[in-house]
Order: structure tokens, then sequence, then C-alpha cells
């Protein structure tokens, strides 16, 4: 008699809530591993010469962009224009950034890595490729090819809805937005909710000649 195979119910399905395969759930798993790489990585600029993330992306696009007028620094990271300018500003007062006159525009300057900051980026570039091979020596070259590949493709993907130098899901976003409606208007609930739980003011009774002042 052939054994019969009972399909297994997803994990929350009895009790009627929607919940997520984790192992399956590529953005979970893409956000574990780019923790884990972000880690790896500060372990090279975080004590010496001490850098934050922000500031070690913006060294890095300097190294390989450079110079750059500072508006379009923004152009080639997902960093916004605060975290850019705070970045640039402690890279400048440690002496890895200069900054110049921009010709093209003398409201804007431009900013390029110094002399100092050149060499200091050769050996954390070095020490970046290292950390690099030891997370893909479990791969082959064709493997590499074909990771890289997929991850232009679903870099794409974020590009194609909207302004291709700010990556963002703009029509999924909006999308979502639209089928869930409306969003509920919190302080007025709240008011309402408030006003309905609170019990009203009694009403006094006026003696005969007496006159109400309230």
């Amino acid at each position: 008699m052939a054994k019969t195979t009972v399909p297994k119910t997803p994990r929350g399905r009895e009790t009627g809530h929607f919940r997520l395969d984790l192992k399956t759930f590529v953005p979970y798993r893409i956000s574990i591993l780019a923790t884990l790489i972000r880690r790896a990585l500060s372990e090279i600029y975080r004590d010496d010469p001490g850098l934050t993330e922000p500031e070690w992306k913006v060294l890095t696009t300097l190294a390989h962009l450079g110079p750059l007028p500072s508006g379009d620094i923004g152009l080639h990271m997902t960093l916004d224009r605060m975290a850019i300018s705070r970045a640039l500003a402690r890279l400048i007062d440690m002496g890895l950034v200069g900054r110049a006159p921009y010709q093209r525009d003398q409201r804007m300057s431009e900013v390029n890595l110094t002399p100092y900051g050149s060499r200091m980026f050769d050996r954390l570039a070095r020490e970046a490729a290292e950390i690099s091979d030891s997370i893909l020596k479990t791969l082959d070259q064709r493997e590499v090819a074909e990771l890289l590949r997929l991850i232009d493709k679903i870099e794409m993907n974020f590009r194609a809805h909207g302004n291709p130098n700010r990556p963002t899901l703009i029509k999924t976003a909006s999308a979502i937005s639209k089928s869930r409606g409306p969003k509920p208007d919190r302080r007025k609930n709240e008011h309402e909710q408030n006003a309905a739980s609170k019990p009203g003011r009694p009403r006094l009774k006026s003696k005969p000649g007496i006159r109400r002042t309230d």
C-alpha cells in the first residue's frame, strides 16, 4: 500500500497569520549577508585610521572616481546628502581628503584624496581585497561571475523605476501604498477614543427662582 504524504502547513497558517519562509526570503538573506560583510570590512578601517562606514564609503568613492564636485558624490552611492557632508568634513579634517575650487561652478568645491589619503587607501584596499577573497573562496570563477551578473540584474530592477542615480523601488512602493489604502489619522482616532471613554459632564438641574451661571 502506497504511503500517503501529508503536506506540511507553513508556520503560522494554522493561526491565520501570514509568515515568511526566512530561508527563502531573499531580502532577509541578503540583509544578513550584507551585515556580515560590513562587519568584516569595518575591521580594516574602524581602528586605523578610525573611520565610520559613511566615511569609508566616501573615501572609496573618491579613490576610484575622484576628483569629484562635492555635490556629485551622492550620485555614486546610497548615502543621503547630510551623511555625505558630515563624512566629507571629517575626512578633510583628518587630512585624507583635500578641497579645491570647482572651475565649472564657483558655488561648489572639488574634492579628492590627498597624497596621504591615497597612501592610506592603498593599504585599506589591499586588506579589503583579502577579505573579499576570503568571502568568495568557496566559489569558482564561473560562480563569482554569475553572482555578479545576478547582483547587477537585481540592482537594475531598483534603478529602472525612478532616477537611475537614486536606486529605489518607487513603482513597487507606490503600488503597495495604494493597495493598503489611505493611512488612518492616528491623532483623530485617539481623540475620538478619548472622547468616548470620558464620561460627559453631568447637567445641573436649575432650582426654581435660581438662575444658572454655568
